[in-house]
C-alpha cells in the first residue's frame, strides 16, 4: 500500500541518503494528496524503491553469516556459467568477492518475489534483524520447494495469461509470508535459525503433508482444493501445478503441524488431520476469512487485523496440544489402526472432555448469522477459544 511505501521511502532517506527530488519520488504533501484520492505509485516509482530496497539490503546482509552458509553455495555456483561452475567450483567458493555476490543476488531475489517493504514489514512486527528476516525466507524457500514452483510457472510465459501465473505467485507469496512470520515468532522465543539444520528438519514433513493431503483434510476443504484445482486447470495450469498452488493454504499451517508431531512424538498425517479438524470444528478458518474483509483504512488497523490472524492460527495449534494430551490413550489405538479415522477425534474430545468447547457453541452460532463481522467480535471469539486451551 502507498502507506507502507512512504514508510520505506523515509527510512530510506535516513538509512542510504535517498534523494526525493533526484529520484523522482513523491514528498510528503503528494503522497498524502494521493492517499485522499486512493492512489499509490507509479510503476517507475515503484521500479526506483524496488532497487533502492535491493541495496540496502544488501548492504545489511554483507555483515551477517549467510554468505559463508552451505545453503548459499549453489547461490553462488549459479551466478556464474554452468561451465565455469562445473569446472572451477572450488575456485568459486573462495571467490573474493563471494560475500557481495551471494548478498546482492538473494537481496534482489527476495525483494523481487515478496516485494520491497517485506523485510521492513516482517523486522517491525517481529523485532528481526534483516539477516533474520533473510534466514527465514531461506529455510521457508528450501524447504517447501519454492524455487521448483517459480520455474514451472515462469515456464508458462505467453503460453496461459499473465493473470494465472499472477495469481499463482501471490498464494505462493501468501504462505511464504505466514510460514516466514512463524519462523521469526520461534526466535522471539529464544529459538535461534539455522538454516541448514532447519531446513533438514522441516522439509521431509513439508514433502508428507503436501503428498498426503488427502488423508487428513476434512471433506469441506478436500472440495474447495479439488475445485481450486479444477478451476486452474481450465485456467492453463498443467495439473499437478495447480494441485501445489491450491495446497498452500493448507501448507501455511505445515510448520505447526511438524512441530505438534515432532513434540509429542506422534504420526504426522494423524496430528494434521487432528489440527485441520480443529480448523473446522471451531470456525477458525472461516473467521481468518471474515477478518480478511474487515476494512482496514490505517497502520493500526493492519496490524490488529494481522495481530488476530496469527492469534487464531496459534489458537488452532494450542486446541490441537490441548486435545492430542487429553486424548492420548483414544489416538494411541488409532495409530495402531485398531479403529479407524472415520469419527472425528474433536467431536469425541468436545463430548467426552470439553465442556468449555459446547459452552462456545452459542457464540459461534450468533457469529455465523451475524451480517457483518467486526474486529471486537472475533477478538472475543479468539479469547474464549484461549481460555480452553490454556486452562
Amino acid at each position: 500500500t502507498l502507506s507502507e511505501h512512504a514508510a520505506l521511502i523515509t527510512e530510506l532517506e535516513r538509512k542510504t541518503g535517498l534523494n526525493r527530488a533526484l529520484e523522482n519520488l513523491p514528498d510528503d504533501e503528494e503522497i498524502q494528496r494521493r492517499m485522499r484520492l486512493g492512489h499509490g505509485l507509479t510503476r517507475p516509482e515503484l521500479a526506483i524503491l524496488q532497487a533502492h530496497a535491493k541495496i540496502a539490503f544488501t548492504w545489511d546482509l554483507l555483515g551477517s553469516d549467510i554468505p559463508s552458509s552451505k545453503a548459499m553455495e549453489g547461490r553462488l555456483l549459479r551466478y556464474f556459467p554452468e561451465k565455469l561452475s562445473k569446472t572451477y567450483a572450488r575456485e568459486i567458493m573462495n571467490h573474493r568477492l563471494k560475500r557481495e555476490i551471494v548478498c546482492t543476488t538473494l537481496a534482489s531475489s527476495m525483494i523481487n518475489r515478496m516485494g520491497p517493504t517485506f523485510v521492513r514489514e516482517r523486522m517491525a512486527k517481529s523485532s528481526a534483524r534483516p539477516e533474520d528476516v533473510a534466514k527465514a525466507y531461506i529455510i521457508v524457500r528450501e524447504s517447501f520447494g519454492l524455487r521448483d514452483l517459480w520455474r514451472e510457472i515462469e515456464s508458462l510465459d505467453n503460453k496461459i495469461p499473465a493473470l494465472v501465473q499472477l495469481k499463482a505467485f501471490r498464494e505462493i507469496a501468501h504462505m511464504t509470508e505466514r510460514t516466514v512470520a512463524w519462523f521469526l515468532a520461534r526466535l522471539a522465543q529464544g529459538q535461534p535459525l539455522d538454516i541448514n539444520k532447519d531446513i533438514a528438519a522441516f522439509s521431509s514433513g513439508v514433502k508428507i503433508l503436501r503428498d498426503r493431503y488427502e488423508s487428513y483434510v476434512p471433506p469441506g476443504l478436500l472440495t474447495l482444493i479439488n475445485s481450486t484445482v479444477k478451476a486452474q486447470v481450465e485456467d492453463g495450469l498443467p495439473e499437478a501445478l495447480a494441485r501445489n498452488i491450491a495446497l498452500m493454504p493448507v501448507l501455511s499451517s505445515a510448520c505447526d503441524i511438524i512441530r505438534i508431531a515432532g513434540a509429542e512424538k506422534a504420526d504426522l498425517p494423524l496430528i494434521a488431520k487432528v489440527y485441520f479438524q480443529v480448523g473446522a470444528h471451531f470456525h477458525l478458518d472461516w473467521m481468518r476469512t471474515q477478518a480478511s474483509y474487515i476494512p482496514a483504512n490505517d497502520h493500526w488497523s493492519i496490524e490488529a487485523i494481522d495481530g488476530l490472524v496469527d492469534n487464531l492460527f496459534a489458537a488452532q495449534a494450542g486446541l490441537t496440544l490441548r486435545i492430542l494430551k487429553d486424548m492420548a490413550g483414544e489416538l494411541a489405538v488409532k495409530k495402531s489402526g485398531k479403529a479407524g479415522m472415520e469419527t472425528s477425534i474433536v467431536a469425541i474430545w468436545t463430548d467426552s472432555h470439553g465442556q468449555q468447547a459446547r459452552m462456545l457453541e452459542p457464540l459461534f452460532t450468533d457469529l455465523r448469522k451475524a451480517s457483518n463481522i467486526d474486529l471486537p467480535m472475533l477478538m472475543i471469539a479468539d479469547q474464549k477459544l484461549r481460555s480452553i486451551y490454556a486452562a
